[in-house]
């Protein structure tokens, strides 16, 4: 017999195009990103009719390239009560950038997205999740931008173990110039391994069978953070050359991501992390 879930969910969007994709050599620089056709409304939209039809609101991580490029689509997102956060300008990997470079990143993005959407940006999401022992200052840098709260933690990674001591549930990080909140990924424990499921390639790779038993076993303990991206929802989008393990890793399974999505957003009630947030109070 399957319990009734003890806690919540987490919906979250990275917004960003199908060409924004970490490690891959070739790909177009900015400089020439105006001339590549966006396809990012495609999967947006098809996202917008699934969440309003489940009536749940999401956390839009977006681009401030794409905010730029379709602050229309960052105005339909805030009509329909979804929740901006940054995901940065250009994504871009947060290691092997300096200090300064990063927080005029998050402190430009944070700027542009207020603009146009009119309200404050709490969170923040890095690009690949590009955190760890080389960046010691992240926290401490996204204090002094502005920012709430984060979810750029996957508890998978060996470099993100000792930046977050709260294990799998959602919480604060003390740091030298305050805190922060952090919402790490779910992953689902079996046994001594950690393994995510609920995003991405992960969300591709695994059969709808296993997610469906094992999104019980992370609500039974924590909440479920989802993280998806507009390409994802439009599986005829171009592909990119890159060799055959980034190719699999990429493009697997494409057409199985909403029947996961359907399954995974029936599971539990929805909330965005910016209201999550607020019920904190002064904590």
């Amino acid at each position: 017999m399957i319990k009734e879930p003890r806690y919540n969910g987490f919906f979250t969007i990275d917004v960003e195009d199908y060409y924004h994709i970490l490690g891959v050599s070739g790909l177009p620089p900015i400089g020439e990103w105006d001339k590549i056709d966006s396809r990012v409304e495609i999967g947006m939209n098809r996202y917008f009719e699934l969440l309003e039809r489940k009536n749940i609101r999401a956390t839009l991580f977006f681009l401030g390239y794409i905010a730029s490029r379709n602050p229309q689509l960052v105005r339909r997102a805030i009509e329909l009560g979804h929740e901006i956060a940054s995901h940065g300008m250009y994504h871009q990997e947060i290691r092997g950038r300096d200090h300064k470079a990063f927080h005029d990143d998050a402190t430009n993005s944070k700027k542009l997205l207020e603009d146009i959407c009119g309200k404050d940006v709490k969170g923040w999401r890095s690009p690949g999740f590009s955190i760890g022992w080389s960046t010691p200052w992240f926290f401490d840098t996204l204090i002094e931008a502005g920012y709430k709260y984060d979810s750029s933690i996957m508890p998978i990674r060996r470099s993100h173990k000792g930046l977050f001591e709260n294990s799998l549930k959602p919480g604060f990080v003390n740091t030298g110039s305050g805190k922060i909140f952090e919402f790490p990924i779910s992953v689902v424990e079996i046994g001594k391994l950690r393994i995510s499921m609920f995003g991405g390639g992960y969300l591709r790779f695994f059969p709808y069978s296993l997610i469906s038993i094992m999104k019980y076993r992370v609500l039974r303990d924590y909440p479920l953070t989802i993280y998806v991206h507009p390409r994802e929802m439009d599986p005829d989008h171009p592909r990119i050359s890159m060799n055959l393990f980034r190719k699999f890793k990429s493009y697997v399974n494409m057409e199985s991501v909403k029947a996961k999505l359907e399954l995974l957003l029936d599971a539990t009630d929805y909330q965005t992390f910016g209201d999550y947030y607020d019920t904190l109070g002064s904590h």
